[in-house]
């Protein structure tokens, strides 16, 4: 595959997240978006604004806009431009030279939740395969700002907060989540968006209480124990993302009719 063929399929990827975000309700209209580094080059594509943006969930190729690592843009139809907060995404890139790719989205349940400032619980053993409980095993810290991130400056104090994390919440904003490639960054999103659903309806029931047992997940993880087939993460993205995909092929047939 060349160069150009392996940049056009990254596009499709970012368009695609986008779309995921939005068909499921991670953000709403043209809020939120999607970027991903281009490997071996200090440019990102990332998902535009302007007067002539698309809402999430109509995302097309011609949304996604190339910048370089400064946010100078590189390449971009008239009317779209870099994103306001894209220097939340150059922060990531600039402190984490593996990540890939980040997501920026806003959903209900989160902003809710820090504006009220409930912590998201490991609620969730064996519903979601643990993964959001390994994700919360590793760290899931809340940025105490809820202004947008339009700078190096801010963007470097969200990063004094995030740190290593795979994701880090904003308080009564949303979250940015980050992975060695877009299937990542968007899975993360997609589970950390059902935790803070199902903790937001735990705590209106009553509480939100951790699971028993996750020291037990815990080990098998560490350990390597497999009550079946080997499977990886990146499996379990793969899978992931073609189900995301064939459900966005599933919401055009019913949207064209």
């Amino acid at each position: 595959m060349s160069e150009n063929e392996e940049i056009e399929l990254l596009r499709q990827k970012v368009a695609m997240s986008c779309r995921i975000m939005g068909t499921h309700g991670l953000t709403h209209g043209a809020t939120g978006h999607v970027s991903a580094r281009i490997p071996g080059t200090d440019r990102v594509l990332i998902k535009a604004k302007g007067p002539e943006e698309e809402a999430l969930e109509f995302t097309s190729l011609r949304d996604i806009i190339t910048i370089d690592i400064e946010g100078a843009v590189v390449e971009a139809p008239p009317g779209l431009q870099p994103p306001n907060e894209t220097a939340m995404h150059l922060a990531v890139y600039r402190h984490r030279p593996e990540v890939m790719s980040v997501v920026h989205s806003h959903p209900d349940w989160i902003v809710i939740l820090t504006a009220c400032g409930k912590t998201l619980q490991p609620i969730l053993g064996a519903y979601d395969g643990n993964a959001s409980s390994n994700l919360l095993a590793g760290g899931l810290p809340i940025y105490p700002r809820s202004v947008t991130i339009i700078n190096d400056k801010l963007g470097d104090d969200m990063m004094q907060t995030m740190g290593e994390a795979k994701a880090c919440l904003l308080l009564g904003h949303g979250m940015a989540a980050s992975g060695l490639n877009v299937e990542e960054a968007t899975t993360v999103s997609l589970t950390l968006y059902d935790l803070a659903r199902m903790n937001y309806y735990a705590y209106a029931a009553g509480g939100a209480n951790p699971v028993p047992d996750l020291e037990e997940h815990r080990r098998r993880r560490e350990e390597g124990v497999r009550v079946r087939q080997e499977r990886t993460s990146g499996d379990r993205e793969a899978s992931n993302w073609r189900y995301y995909g064939e459900m966005l092929d599933r919401w055009d047939t019913v949207r064209i009719g």
